[in-house]
């Protein structure tokens, strides 16, 4: 090793203290600008969360107001040729919301703004709310739906903790594939337990099926097996994912079982949720719907 002077040692010391505090002072300038980036991030993702909740009031009050009146008109015109327009428009009106819904929720999904509130649900009334809103749709392709709850029919009460509204999704989108891919004539059967895991929540067609190699993408976000300009069922391929997304947040799973052009089965199993006791209410499904409708006369 070279042996420096006293002088080159000083010039050596202060070359490195200067290299030091260049370093340091380049630090604090990257630190500020990181600081200040993740400040706008965090107003950025406020104003998308106000942008959601505005907009989601801005689209959902007018079609809920076509929906009820569309339903008061349908109960009021006896004329054939008027109350099938206003039938038409009701089907519209309540397809467009629903899948608007379906969007607002997978935004939401996707900002991670959406957290499980936990509550004493009852569960065969937040179905069975669901079955009512679908029965126009249910009719109109023909396809009766019925509701079981641990084997027998749907008058028994189940109360289970979980998330009524998310709950309530769930239960919808299986609803409305179960009827759209049903063929005419069939059944749809939701059938509601509360066994050993948690809450189970089956809903069974008579539809089209999925083949085998399907299985595995109908969780995909996008994804619709039946795609192109010619396709013959409604909806995104979003439904499904939404579905997914809703029970993986609640620590459940989902399970299906299908056979082309004999029907599919859904299979979603919950684990009862935990809550502080000070915190319960109680949910009596009618009032917590997300797609609540007028009953039609």
């Amino acid at each position: 090793m070279q042996n420096l002077s006293d002088e080159q040692l000083v010039e050596e010391l202060k070359f490195r203290l200067d290299q030091s505090s260049k370093s340091l002072n380049d630090l604090s300038v990257v630190n500020r600008k990181l600081v200040d980036m993740n400040r706008k991030l965090e107003e950025s993702e406020a104003l998308k969360s106000n942008f959601l909740s505005n907009i989601r009031n801005e689209i959902n009050n007018p079609l809920n107001a076509i929906i009820g009146l569309a339903s008061q008109l349908a109960s009021i015109v006896k004329k054939p040729e008027v109350s099938g327009l206003v039938a038409m428009i009701f089907s519209e009106a309540f397809h467009l919301d629903f899948q608007l819904r379906n969007i607002f929720v997978a935004a939401e999904l996707e900002a991670g703004e959406t957290m499980p509130s936990i509550e004493h649900v009852d569960v065969t009334s937040v179905v069975r709310g669901v079955l009512d809103n679908f029965s126009t749709h249910a009719a109109d392709r023909q396809v009766s739906v019925h509701l079981s709850v641990g084997g027998a029919e749907a008058d028994a009460l189940l109360y289970f903790p979980t998330d009524s509204q998310k709950l309530q999704v769930i239960v919808a989108n299986l609803v409305a594939n179960a009827i759209e891919f049903s063929n005419s004539g069939s059944e749809v059967v939701v059938q509601l337990e509360q066994a050993e895991e948690g809450l189970v929540i089956q809903v069974q067609d008579q539809g089209i099926g999925i083949a085998e190699a399907d299985l595995k993408r109908v969780f995909d976000r996008f994804v619709q097996l039946d795609s192109g300009p010619t396709r013959a069922h409604l909806g995104h391929g979003l439904g499904l994912s939404v579905v997914k997304s809703l029970i993986d947040l609640l620590q459940g799973e989902i399970q299906v079982n299908s056979t082309p052009g004999v029907g599919s089965l859904f299979t979603v199993r919950l684990p009862a949720a935990s809550y502080n006791t000070d915190g319960v209410t109680f949910a009596e499904g009618g009032n917590l719907f997300l797609f609540d409708q007028m009953d039609e006369k």
